[in-house]
């Protein structure tokens, strides 16, 4: 395997190299990205040096890049790359141990082009904000992405960790340099030609692990999302064409239209709720939705702790409290994220390409 981590400037990213090294994998190697470095020769636009870290005999080699952006610097790590399976990695990520021989394992099966892991929080600190996401990670994993997985509809593997064949990503002209939604523009161009001909397989293992971080200030934490929803809506204006169509099986039918009604209009919806919500004449059925909503979300985040836990009454019921708490707050910080995602929405065609 070929591991591509693609970061910005020269941050030293140990912790990273380190969770990659204690896979003990044979015949790795580590490609660190580097991209948007100005100080690079005159006429020199990627520069390549091999460096051995530390104490281990795993070669490093670093590749300085002149143009901005993840998707240039990944699309250079795949030229660049020796191994027939390349590792997509972000800087911030940790591999829990064995998480990459998990995934690697599902290439054994040919028609396999496509693995992705679980995400779960880095949990740096204590704090609640932390604690928030770590609770909708969990929801998105364990339940959403599980879903598509079984009805083999996958439109997304998270850029933060995933492994693919690199020939079939050569074969597709590699990464999209044109948005800020280059992991699911990715796998939506994997699965958009000769669909219904092909036998690829995109998969899912919840037990490749990889622990990643987040935002620990509102701020950030809304900026992300904001991204995030600039990202969905321009892969879905790009795959226009994907949505509701039975060309495409369950991917069309049932992986988009959730993307499109639920992810892309959703904040829409909840923007317009709120707004009710002030309305007396709406307040008690806005409330009784609420009320509804609400119920279901502290079910499925009980559901899916209930997963996590390996189906484990015992210790679920010692969580519950908590769990319960945790998903109130995160149902009142919908709130601003919803705004922001509206905003993200909003000012897209200006702000397309903003990172």
């Amino acid at each position: 395997v070929s591991i591509l981590i693609p970061l910005t400037g020269l941050r030293i990213i140990n912790e990273t190299i380190e969770s990659v090294i204690r896979q003990e994998c044979t015949n790795c190697e580590i490609l660190i990205l580097r991209n948007d470095i100005k100080d690079l020769p005159q006429g020199t636009d990627v520069a390549e040096k091999d460096v051995f870290y530390q104490d281990s005999d795993y070669l490093l080699r670093e590749f300085y890049i002149r143009k901005k952006g993840k998707g240039n610097a990944l699309n250079e790590g795949l030229c660049h790359a020796r191994n027939d399976l390349v590792c997509i990695l972000d800087a911030d990520c940790v591999l829990q141990e064995d998480a990459l021989s998990k995934a690697v394992k599902h290439f054994r099966n040919d028609e396999v082009v496509a693995v992705g892991g679980r995400l779960l929080v880095k949990r740096e600190d204590s704090c609640q904000l932390e604690a928030i996401q770590s609770c909708e990670y969990m929801k998105t994993f364990q339940i959403s992405r599980s879903i598509f997985a079984r009805l083999n509809a996958q439109c997304l593997i998270s850029g933060a960790f995933g492994v693919f064949r690199k020939s079939t990503l050569l074969g597709i002209n590699g990464y999209d340099i044109d948005t800020v939604g280059e992991d699911m523009e990715l796998v939506l161009r994997l699965q958009e030609k000769d669909y219904q001909q092909s036998k690829k397989q995109i998969v899912y293992d919840p037990t490749a692990v990889c622990y990643t971080g987040v935002p620990h200030s509102i701020k950030r934490l809304l900026h992300q999302r904001d991204r995030w929803q600039r990202g969905l809506m321009d892969c879905l204006i790009k795959h226009y064409n994907m949505i509701a169509n039975p060309h495409y099986g369950l991917l069309g039918l049932v992986t988009m239209c959730y993307q499109f009604v639920i992810e892309l209009l959703g904040p829409i919806f909840w923007v317009i709720y709120t707004v009710l919500l002030i309305d007396k004449n709406m307040f008690p059925f806005c409330s009784l939705v609420f009320a509804g909503y609400a119920l279901a979300q502290i079910g499925l985040t009980i559901f899916a702790a209930y997963i996590d836990t390996e189906k484990n009454m015992r210790s679920l019921l010692r969580w519950i409290p908590k769990l319960i708490l945790i998903t109130i707050e995160e149902i009142v910080l919908q709130i601003p994220i919803m705004v922001a995602r509206v905003v993200g929405m909003l000012t897209f065609h200006w702000r397309r390409l903003v990172w």
